[in-house]
């Protein structure tokens, strides 16, 4: 990761410059086989890892050796990789995402149900894309991402998105230049407002920055301890915890929607609160920007009611509401 090999991939996957990115998995090799020996059976993890790939018990069998051979997971990925987001790991990384459920997430199948919800995190500087997310209940239906559009632009493809599948909320960053797109949504009617019964009136601020909704966790004991530290971190934790639900999760299965999902890394602050890896810090060491799972996240910045948009607020979410 950071490497020139490593952004020019990340360049070709964002349909940037003349590379084409293509990924061959260490599955393809036919010599990636061995005799299978009498009793072999697959652990848990063993068995998702081959449903997820659809696997033999002779690829299994070669697996399991060289993770032996290799001593752990992590280097076998590295020099074996099954995704593109695999080859890039970087040893020691500490994902606040784990690859392990992102990968779940990408071979599941879920139906679509409640209320469509739209995120949408706008570039900031210029390789940065404008990424877009649909979701509805335990499905992200889709993602789009548009490189070096300006704030009209991108205000336009919102509005033209809104008009089009009339999503029950529309969650934008409004960091940077996403307050410019924000604005002009508004003054073209498009912001949300309690109560209102126009279909339109989706689109609601969101500051990453800013103050969580919840700022103390609490446990099932009753304990209480210090959550997320801002807004970013909120919805990134809502999204893991989504991921990591008994109901399962089902996303695109697209590998540069897995390098974002995985590549910020996390720390607390001093009075034990949790940030997730700033865009900025991931610039320093050479990653892009987590644009597209940033927009999944934004998905989460608020329960959404079946009934929205025309709903009355003031008699509560009630049994409707929905992380969806």
């Amino acid at each position: 990761m950071g490497g020139e090999f490593h952004g020019r991939w990340q360049q070709a996957e964002a349909g940037i410059g003349d590379y084409q990115a293509i990924f061959v998995p260490w599955y393809w090799q036919d010599e990636y086989r061995r005799p299978v020996a009498e009793g072999f059976a697959l652990d848990n993890e063993e068995q998702a890892y081959a449903e997820a790939y659809g696997l033999t018990l002779e690829q299994m069998a070669w697996r399991r050796a060289k993770l032996a051979e290799l001593e752990g997971p992590l280097l076998f990925k590295q020099e074996y990789p099954a995704t593109a987001a695999e080859a890039f790991q970087m040893t020691g990384h500490d994902s606040f995402i784990k690859p392990e459920v992102v990968l779940a997430a990408r071979k599941a199948e879920n139906e679509a149900v409640g209320p469509l919800i739209i995120g949408a995190d706008p570039a900031r500087f210029g390789n940065d894309r404008f990424s877009l997310a649909w979701r509805k209940g335990r499905k992200v239906q889709k993602l789009e991402s548009k490189g070096k559009i300006d704030v009209v632009a991108g205000a336009n493809w919102v509005k033209q998105v809104i008009d089009t599948d009339k999503p029950a909320r529309v969650f934008i960053d409004v960091g940077g230049v996403g307050a410019g797109v924000y604005d002009l949504l508004k003054s073209w009617g498009y912001a949300w407002e309690y109560g209102t019964t126009d279909p339109r009136k989706v689109v609601v601020p969101i500051d990453f920055s800013g103050t969580p909704q919840q700022s103390v966790m609490i446990l099932p004991s009753g304990e209480e301890r210090p959550g997320p530290y801002n807004r970013r971190a909120e919805m990134w934790m809502r999204s893991r915890d989504w991921l990591n639900e008994p109901g399962g999760a089902d996303i695109p299965d697209d590998d540069g929607l897995q390098a974002d999902a995985c590549a910020p890394g996390y720390h607390y602050s001093s009075n034990s609160y949790l940030l997730i890896e700033s865009k900025e810090a991931m610039r320093k060491r050479g990653m892009r920007s987590p644009d597209e799972w940033d927009a999944v996240a934004l998905t989460f910045a608020e329960p959404v009611n079946e009934n929205t948009p025309a709903l009355d607020l003031n008699a509560g979410l009630g049994g409707g509401s929905a992380w969806a």
